[in-house]
């Protein structure tokens, strides 16, 4: 075809078992737009015909952003056709069936958009019959999605030649409710059944029920309970597995009775789904002092902590090489004494290569009491006089011993050489101080490691703690909500680990004292809402009619005899 009545057809979008969609251009307003045609050998047959023209009543009565919107219907040569709006994007199942995977955050922003989408079409007494993925379409890039094929959408004022046709089951069995399926009455509620497959689809990559036949899947859907929701993301709300599986609850009754409950859960859920710690510390101007203050405690006390375990430890270090340094040196002074007062430089010589081995000793000088070197790990200082480091810091000096802390980073000992009571020389031993720096710097950075892993791993636990308790507490909460708007068969599941789980109990309790009394005042007569009043509105009659009955001493006669008095009448 080159033209549909005033639409100029520019090319084939999609073919289905009964029709053909195009996308056309209207010159009148500028537009393009998609025209749906009834293929030639169903425009023949009067149930395809009347299905047609039902989807274009359907949708064409509606107008909502998430419905496809429908602008005119005509005949064309024969042909019936619809002319509705080009939406972009693809439908739902073909996303699924290229791999696409949708977020927790993007699924609620579906399961939201349909809630919306039906509970208007409810209102105006429009069932669609058919929701399913290929009747949703989906805009990967914006996320919105648009419920369109009404084609066999119930219409609540529909002639009898039209509700003799409805009585076949039509539908998708995958996603049709089992009343839908046995052919009983259908509301809403059919409509909420579909869309509890769709999310559980979406949200668990499989279907509720599977099965080889459709025989054995029918079977399935109306006797078996669908197996527990396993989501994909381990994040995924509880409240949100729950509120699926109350949408493919096999009674109705079971189900959220209409689609405006099932729209402010999923939006309580996307609520709290996006209401993190900072965000809940946000909301409440005295939870930041109190977080800061947390926060401050732990850092000076895990603070000071460390900090004391440092210098605690720097110090055993460095008192660990001091002592060290100081016994080698005075060891080198008295194995050196004997050769250095004998003047046996060769001996020295071979003393010096013996220590020398010690590879934390970095020189080593002996020098006599003049102040010669008499020998030395640098052959170019024997016979100098004994070197003088130029910048010195003295660390410990105790009588003739001293420690000094070279620029070098090295730690120099200077033990004089005794023999007997005298004096006869001085040993100048160097240490390798950067080792112990070294180890100052590892010790330094290994508890600040620890300083800021502790405090991660703290905070990351006091988050996940606080999120696990306010979610408990919201879920309460929605429970309770739940409660106030009449839902008394509410109910909170507890894995037993959870510390609100004897709160959870207690609700679950009340509730089913509400359903119990809910149940009760159905059957109860108006005018007895319960026993004790039953009792004490009889009393009162009894009182009343006590009071009123006329004395026998009063002149009062009763209505019959008053009658006979005044000549039978009863005015």
């Amino acid at each position: 075809m080159e033209r549909i009545g005033r639409y100029r057809i520019e090319r084939e979008l999609g073919r289905g078992s009964m029709s053909i969609v195009y996308e056309a251009f209207d010159p009148h307003i500028n537009r393009h737009l998609a025209v749906k045609v009834l293929r030639e050998r169903y425009a023949r047959d009067l149930k395809s015909r009347q299905r047609f023209l039902r989807e274009a009543r359907s949708a064409g009565g509606l107008s909502h952003a998430n419905i496809v919107t429908v602008f005119d219907v005509g005949q064309h040569e024969g042909l019936p056709f619809l002319v509705m709006e080009r939406l972009k994007g693809q439908s739902l199942e073909e996303y699924l069936d290229e791999g696409g995977r949708l977020s927790t955050r993007e699924i609620l922003a579906i399961g939201i958009q349909l809630a919306g989408a039906l509970e208007y079409a409810h209102e105006r007494g429009v069932i669609h019959r058919d929701v399913k993925p290929s009747n949703i379409y989906f805009d990967p890039e914006s996320g919105l999605v648009k419920l369109v094929d009404f084609g066999i959408a119930a219409i609540g004022d529909r002639s009898r030649a039209e509700s003799e046709d409805f009585e076949t089951i039509a539908g998708t069995p995958k996603y049709m409710a089992p009343e839908q399926i046995q052919g009983g009455e259908l509301d809403g509620r059919t409509d909420l059944y579909a869309l509890g497959v769709v999310l559980y689809r979406l949200l668990s990559g499989s279907m509720p029920f599977k099965a080889e036949s459709i025989g054995a899947l029918i079977h399935q859907i109306v006797h078996r309970p669908p197996a527990r929701l396993q989501p994909l993301d381990d994040r995924t709300p509880v409240d949100l597995i729950d509120l699926v599986h109350r949408l493919v609850a096999k009674d109705p009754e079971a189900r959220p009775a209409g689609g405006s409950l099932v729209l402010e859960e999923l939006q309580e859920i996307r609520a709290d789904l996006d209401r993190g710690l900072l965000n809940t510390v946000r909301g409440r101007p005295g939870a930041w002092r109190w977080l800061a203050a947390l926060s401050l405690a732990l850092i000076v006390v895990l603070g000071g902590g460390l900090t004391w375990v440092y210098h605690s430890q720097t110090s055993a270090m460095t008192e660990s090489t001091y002592g060290y340094g100081d016994a080698l040196a005075s060891v080198i002074a008295r194995e050196t004494a004997e050769a250095l007062i004998l003047g046996d430089n060769t001996g020295l010589s071979n003393l010096v290569d013996d220590f020398s081995v010690n590879p934390r000793i970095t020189y080593l000088h002996i020098s006599n009491r003049d102040g010669h070197v008499q020998a030395s790990t640098d052959p170019f200082l024997q016979g100098e006089p004994r070197p003088q480091p130029a910048r010195a810091t003295i660390e410990r000096e105790q009588g003739a011993v001293r420690l000094l802390s070279r620029e070098d980073g090295n730690l120099e000992f200077q033990t004089p050489i005794r023999f007997q009571t005298e004096r006869i020389g001085t040993v100048q031993l160097g240490i390798d101080g950067e080792q112990l720096q070294a180890a100052a710097r590892t010790t330094l950075t290994m508890l600040a490691l620890v300083f800021v892993v502790t405090l991660i791993v703290v905070g990351v636990g006091f988050s996940l703690l606080v999120r696990r308790q306010q979610r408990s507490i919201q879920r309460v909460s929605r429970g309770l909500q739940r409660i106030a708007r009449g839902q008394y068969d509410a109910r909170l599941e507890s894995d037993g680990q959870d510390v609100f789980a004897p709160l959870f109990q207690r609700f679950n309790d009340m509730a089913n004292r509400l359903e119990e009394r809910h149940g009760y005042l159905q059957h109860k007569p108006a005018y007895s809402p319960l026993p004790e009043v039953d009792e004490r509105i009889d009393a009162d009659i009894e009182e009343t009619v006590e009071m009123d009955r006329p004395k026998e001493e009063s002149n009062v006669l009763p209505l019959s005899e008053r009658k006979n008095s005044e000549g039978g009448r009863g005015d």
